[in-house]
């Protein structure tokens, strides 16, 4: 057994398999990847990686498996899952998966091909069928990971409340842990543990609105999938090779691309876009690729245009006097929050703050007509 101490839950204890597990490159490979991309040039501090977040949902599926009092050979299955769940991800996370995701497909499918095969699928069939680990995220079981309430979420809200220094991602994980329930739908509250479940939801929602949409992580964001679309379609950056770059490598690899480079060097010296315009999504008629092309031509400038991808509908559900349904139908607190969120949302245009006036005035123009 190996002993590693993390900053949020002390000791963490991986068996051998999972040692071996933890050292293959494709593991290692997550040191290199920031949990939040870009939220580092607005949060100092969050410069924390996928790979330390996976050793964390490890830790916390273990809690909720011990609680559920599972057999140890399931209990084992959801730790290696929980593992390599993120296994998949190319760098820079989500935000260039927003891109990528057409030539490659979304990072649970990539890492479910990555356990398949190689040398991870050696390792674990000294225990398990590989295909059973690969495809865990799909059953009941699964979910202890992957629910809106599994071990995932909380990790990383506690993980990212923590790195970021932005206290709202604050949880009480011992108590979802220790009030959870599992049936042959997957994972689900217990009236006890409701105030725990909505408090983890409103956290999401606080985390969401502070961090994950701050306006400049998504101005960030936005620039870097532009650098990364341009450098696909000048052949820098051919799709695959991104299944091997972490955030460091692959921002220099964009540096190198002819069309990509001048928003690459922005990034690297945070010469970020301003917020030229603003707008419900419901306002915008439309398409944003559509309006970055009318805008750009316009006014003569690069104009590029955001739209959250972020939503925090639920499923969970809720066991209130033996019968169960969606948390959002007992709980007021988290149907609120549905609602509030959708009235949130809005598209952001950008561009290089000396033309930002000018943006403004033609996005007024175009997109309210």
């Amino acid at each position: 057994m190996v002993r590693i101490r993390d900053p949020l839950h002390g000791t963490v204890v991986l068996s051998d398999l999972e040692e071996r597990l933890l050292d293959t490159p494709q593991m290692q490979r997550l040191r290199g990847i920031r949990q939040l991309a870009m939220a580092h040039l607005v949060y100092p501090g969050a410069n924390h990686t996928r790979f330390e977040h996976s050793i964390g949902a490890l830790h916390l599926a273990d809690r909720m498996c011990h609680e559920l009092l599972l057999p140890e050979g399931k209990a084992k299955k959801v730790r290696a899952a929980a593992l390599l769940h993120d296994i998949g991800h190319v760098a820079f996370s989500h935000e260039a998966e927003a891109v990528l995701e057409k030539h490659l497909g979304n990072h649970e499918k990539i890492g479910e091909k990555m356990i398949l095969s190689g040398n991870i699928a050696d390792i674990l069939a000294t225990e398990f069928q590989p295909a059973e680990i690969a495809r865990l995220a799909s059953t009941p079981l699964g979910q202890i990971i992957t629910s809106d309430i599994g071990a995932d979420r909380m990790d990383y809200l506690l993980r990212d409340s923590h790195y970021t220094g932005v206290a709202y991602g604050v949880i009480d994980a011992d108590r979802i842990c220790s009030t959870v329930g599992l049936d042959s739908k997957g994972l689900y509250a217990t009236e006890r543990g409701l105030p725990a479940a909505e408090s983890l939801l409103v956290a999401r929602f606080t985390m969401f609105s502070t961090v994950y949409l701050h306006k400049t992580v998504r101005i960030a964001s936005r620039m870097l999938q532009q650098s990364i679309s341009l450098a696909i379609g000048d052949g820098t950056l051919p799709p695959k090779d991104a299944l091997q770059l972490n955030d460091a490598e692959m921002l220099m690899l964009l540096q190198r691309s002819s069309k990509g480079r001048e928003f690459a060097r922005r990034l690297m010296e945070r010469r970020l876009f301003k917020k030229a315009h603003s707008l419900p999504l419901s306002s915008l008629k439309v398409s944003p690729s559509k309006a970055e092309k009318l805008l750009s031509e316009k006014c003569g400038c690069p104009v590029l245009i955001d739209i959250p991808r972020l939503s925090l509908s639920t499923q969970v559900r809720l066991d209130c006097e033996g019968k169960k349904s969606l948390l959002s139908n007992g709980s007021e607190i988290v149907a609120s929050l549905e609602r509030i969120e959708k009235s949130r949302l809005e598209a952001i245009v950008m561009c290089d703050g000396k033309n930002a006036a000018k943006v403004s005035a033609a996005a007024k123009r175009l997109l309210s007509s």
